[in-house]
């Protein structure tokens, strides 16, 4: 089984988003709330992250809701793509 920890803030809906994620695809984790426990904030720090949601997949770090990314971490998807926006026709002729 893959060691998986969260990094997430109060009141911050990316961090509920990929904590729920997490619960609907039944993914054991550490969760670690850096508003209530400065020492995780800390632990962050240390490793030059300074947001949150932040998670480690077996020391792999994915930051953001990148929900293909953790899939395929841990061995849910076959392949990984980039849960980010594309500028793809964003700029194209009318």
């Amino acid at each position: 089984m893959k060691k998986v920890t969260l990094f997430i803030s109060e009141d911050s809906k990316a961090s509920d988003k990929v904590k729920a994620f997490l619960d609907k695809n039944d993914v054991t984790y550490e969760l670690k709330n850096v508003t209530k426990n400065k020492t995780y904030l800390k632990e962050l720090q240390e490793i030059k992250i300074f947001g949150t949601p932040t998670l480690f997949i077996d020391g792999k770090k994915i930051e953001g809701i990148q929900e293909n990314k953790i899939l395929y971490e841990l061995g849910l998807a076959n392949h990984s793509s980039e849960d980010a926006f594309s500028f793809e026709n964003v700029f194209r002729d009318e």
